[in-house]
């Protein structure tokens, strides 16, 4: 997973130094062109298979700097390859940036089933790669939406923190119970007053898993899908998690005692996890490798 991780990186910076038109300059964080002293014949990671890494000379040409390009691709599976171009390029490596999400419960009530479904996701969350976190969002605060509590363009101070918060997350968890057939009110109104201000929920990719007696909160997932629309919010299609409040889900101690929630609540945030990774942008940060559903969390280094 590593190897992946710095090779997603390292992988735009080679492209540039070997297939740049001439004259271009290297960025000013960038030492410079890759250069080898000697011929030195690097072991990849699939059997039989030798990536040489060729001397450079000034008078390179454009052929040959593609050639090249095309050879040190070939290695990217190769942890000695990796570390013998870092120390050449003296390129810095950042940390993998991690898929923040934000984990919003739909009720308010203190032994709340979504409140305990957004605690468990965040401990499930660790199971599955160090690069996903998913931090509880408290919605108890938030008054009811009112734009008369707007004064020059300052929101309450809880507002204003509840924007900071989803602003700094790249998805959202929404776990929501069903209230007469449709979305519960503390949820709507938290989201309300999210789409006051553009930017707070543009662009983010979301979940949902939803509670209820008889579908398990299905027909209030489905209006919740619908007003994300607005806000520009793009909801993962699959897999749909609905939890059936007949049956106990947790015991006193908060933890699970039925299986199949904790699975598909797992299933749920590779998921969210994936399709996050596919909708980032381009930016300096590696991008984390996309979780495998079919191989077990502790398989994943």
């Amino acid at each position: 997973m590593g190897d992946h991780v710095i090779g997603s990186s390292l992988a735009g910076w080679l492209l540039w130094l070997f297939s740049s038109r001439p004259g271009r300059q290297p960025p000013a964080e960038c030492s410079g062109r890759v250069s080898m002293t000697k011929t030195n014949s690097i072991p990849s990671a699939r059997a039989g298979l030798t990536v040489r890494a060729l001397q450079q000379n000034p008078a390179e040409t454009e052929t040959s700097r593609r050639s090249m390009l095309g050879l040190l691709a070939a290695g990217f599976a190769s942890t000695s390859f990796v570390e013998t171009v870092l120390a050449e390029t003296k390129i810095p490596i950042l940390p993998a940036a991690p898929v923040r999400i934000a984990g919003i419960p739909g009720s308010l009530r203190e032994g709340s089933l979504n409140k305990r479904l957004i605690n468990a996701a965040s401990e499930i969350a660790k199971t599955i790669s160090p690069t996903i976190e998913v931090e509880y969002v408290d919605i108890d605060s938030l008054p009811l939406i009112n734009t008369d509590l707007v004064k020059n363009k300052k929101y309450p101070a809880e507002v204003e923190a509840f924007f900071k918060k989803l602003r700094s997350v790249d998805g959202i968890l929404f776990a929501s119970p069903e209230y007469n057939y449709s979305v519960a009110g503390p949820l709507k109104n938290a989201i309300d007053w999210a789409s006051m201000e553009k930017d707070v929920l543009k662009d983010k990719t979301a979940a949902i898993v939803s509670s209820g007696w008889d579908l398990g909160g299905a027909r209030s997932q489905y209006h919740l899908r619908q007003i994300g629309i607005r806000p520009d919010i793009y909801f993962i299609n699959s897999p749909e998690v609905f939890v059936n409040e007949s049956t106990p889900v947790f015991d006193s101690d908060g933890n699970f005692t039925d299986d199949n929630v904790h699975k598909k609540l797992k299933e749920l945030l590779v998921s969210l996890n994936n399709f996050t990774l596919r909708l980032r942008p381009c930016s300096v940060y590696p991008r984390p490798w996309p979780v495998p559903l079919e191989q077990p969390a502790d398989a994943l280094d």
